[in-house]
This record gives C-alpha cells, structure tokens and sequence, in this order.
C-alpha cells in the first residue's frame, strides 16, 4: 500500500544521511531522490501521479536535504580548512587568483579525462600532484577546453 511507499522512501533517506555523515558528497543522492520523485510524477499510469502525496514527498526531500546540507555546514563552520599549508593544496594556498582559476579549470579536465578514461586513479592530489598552472598559454589547458567544450 501506500506506505510501504513511504518506509521505502526513509529507508533511503536514512541511507543517504549515513552516506552524507561518510562523506558529504553523499548528500548529492538527496538530488537524485528528488530526481526520481519527480520522473514517477511525469509516468503516465503512476500510482500517485500528481498527487498531493507525491508533492508532499519531493517537499520532504528538498526540506530535509537542505537541512543536511544546512547542518553539516554548521558543524564543519563552513567549507574553509582552517589550516591549510601549502603542501596539502597548492591551488587553494596560491595567491594569485588568475593561477587558482586556472589551475582549477586544469583540475577539471583531469576530472572529465578520468571520467573517460580512468587509467590513474589517485586518493589524494596534494603535494604538487597536479602543478600550477602559471599562464594561459600552458597546453595543459587544451584538456579543460575540451571538456568544457564537450
């Protein structure tokens, strides 16, 4: 009936607040929860099709994944690592901003790159695992371009 529905639904809901507590990005299922809610919605022969019901549950996610998110930047006192050294990440401990914008750009192409093709596999990208990037002109450049572009 129409609460196995819902234990269904705080089942995964106290998963994803698990995986949250693990590892923040396991607050981002609470999108894909929202995501799903919404798919069932638009199904033609779904069981609760526009339903106050399935409002009420894509509301119940929105508000208790911004709560979620909401505590966890409470009690870590926001995103900022109070004592970050050079060593454990010199894109954030750079100075200039022009070489932190595109050190990061250069850090997402890695990432779109590994998404494709996963061939070096890293836990931890400190001690100058990924270098600077000190001009527009470093060629290491054309990777975020093109992910960007893709």
């Amino acid at each position: 009936g129409p609460w196995q529905g819902w234990l269904r639904l705080a089942a995964a809901v106290a998963l994803t607040l698990a995986a949250g507590l693990c590892k923040e990005t396991g607050f981002t299922f609470f999108g894909l929860l929202v995501g799903w809610e919404i798919l069932c919605l638009t199904r033609p022969r779904g069981l609760y099709r526009g339903s106050f019901n399935s409002w009420l549950r894509v509301l119940m996610l929105l508000l208790i994944g911004a709560a979620a998110c909401a505590g966890r930047v409470w009690y870590t006192s926001g995103t900022q690592i109070a004592r970050m050294d050079p060593y454990s990440n010199p894109v954030a401990a750079s100075e200039d901003g022009r070489v932190r914008f595109l050190s990061y750009a250069l850090v997402h192409g890695m990432y779109m790159k590994l998404l494709v093709w996963p061939s070096f596999l890293c836990y931890d990208y400190s001690m100058d695992a990924v270098p600077l990037v000190q001009s527009a002109a470093d060629l290491r450049l054309l990777l975020p371009l093109a992910s960007y572009l893709a």
